[in-house]
């Protein structure tokens, strides 16, 4: 689901995002994460470039990595007021948490659930 969603509310690169999902789920992600960072060259910080490549971190088990590339993700969209945006945001603290404890940073997770609680139920009033 997150991937439909990401596509409704960045349009941007939506066609090297399709290629690096495919890479992705083809086991290819050496060329997945050269789009990754060729999007980032071409945008700074671009959020589903980050949210792939924390995609390809959590495949090769580097939860440090991918906790980090989540915050950034999630920072660069913190704020919004559309509801998909919120939705997103959501979705990637929810992944930051299963990142945070195979980190063992429990706490830590507990507070992206709750924070991530909130906005759901934000979202749904």
């Amino acid at each position: 689901m997150s991937k439909e969603l990401m596509q409704q509310v960045f349009t941007k690169m939506q066609t090297e995002m399709n290629t690096a999902h495919r890479h992705t789920q083809k086991g290819e992600l050496i060329e997945a994460e050269a789009i990754y960072h060729e999007m980032l060259e071409q945008e700074e910080n671009y959020p589903p470039a980050l949210h792939g490549l924390s995609d390809l971190a959590d495949k090769i088990n580097e939860q440090d990595v991918r906790e980090d590339l989540l915050q950034r993700a999630i920072d660069q969209i913190k704020g919004a007021t559309d509801r998909n945006q919120k939705g997103l945001i959501a979705i990637w603290l929810a992944e930051r948490a299963e990142a945070l404890i195979k980190l063992g940073r429990q706490d830590d997770a507990k507070g992206c659930i709750s924070e991530s609680e909130q906005i759901i139920k934000e979202n749904l009033a």
